[in-house]
């Protein structure tokens, strides 16, 4: 076929490694950020309190959740939540400044905080955030079996292939699974397609969630570039 791209059969010398772990390069990965979040079994002891004053006082919204309770989003605007908020926010700049964010034309802002309280047998479905730039999670109460977060494979064309393996790896499975802990903070780009499982035990699973966006930083005086 012209214009196919020709690969040659390797030489002698490297047909005598085939028994070896041929590593391949990187390409396209997805950046995921995990924190445990200093002292947050007291930060967490406030909030549970705080999440559940919030519960009797509003009803659920609907969004990807099914079942539970789904507060209003505009968490990041309560005073109650100061202490998480700039948590949050210092480990969201440390992952944009690990992607090489330029800092010095824009800067990043809460969009949204949520709180989540998903009783047993309560879900969401699979999901992203759109028109945002980072998203992530932050677990306050996670009792055991509880429901992991999962996140899909954004290369969905690799759907087509079922490869015979051994076992699944972080290179070929189409889903990964995390078991968060009480006090984890994770962040992740928002077009990630993500899910959380079901709760299979008893008691209530404790989360918060949060967008940010990117908004390009205002010059002090008019008409300055």
């Amino acid at each position: 076929m012209q214009g196919a791209l020709t690969v040659t059969a390797p030489n002698e010398t490297a047909s005598t490694e085939t028994t070896s772990t041929f590593t391949p390069e990187l390409l396209f990965s997805v950046p995921l950020w995990l924190r445990k979040v200093v002292d947050h079994e007291r930060i967490n002891k406030e909030l549970v309190s705080l999440i559940s004053d919030l519960a009797d006082q509003a009803p659920s919204i609907k969004r990807s959740n099914v079942g539970g309770w789904h507060s209003h989003t505009n968490l990041h605007l309560n005073e109650g939540f100061a202490e998480i908020r700039r948590v949050i926010g210092t480990a969201c700049a440390q992952s944009a400044e690990a992607l090489g964010f330029d800092f010095s034309q824009h800067h990043l802002k809460f969009s949204e905080m949520w709180a989540n309280r998903n009783g047993p047998g309560t879900y969401n479905r699979a999901h992203i955030h759109p028109n945002t730039f980072l998203s992530g999670a932050y677990y306050v109460k996670v009792p055991f079996d509880a429901g992991d977060i999962e996140f899909y494979d954004p290369v969905r064309e690799r759907a087509m292939q079922a490869l015979p393996l051994k076992s699944d790896t972080l290179l070929t499975s189409q889903s990964v699974e995390y078991k968060c802990e009480e006090g984890s903070l994770i962040i992740f780009p928002s077009w990630l397609q993500h899910a959380v499982r079901s709760n299979n035990s008893t008691q209530d699973r404790v989360s918060l969630s949060f967008n940010m966006i990117v908004e390009p930083t205002l010059s002090e005086k008019p008409g300055t570039p």
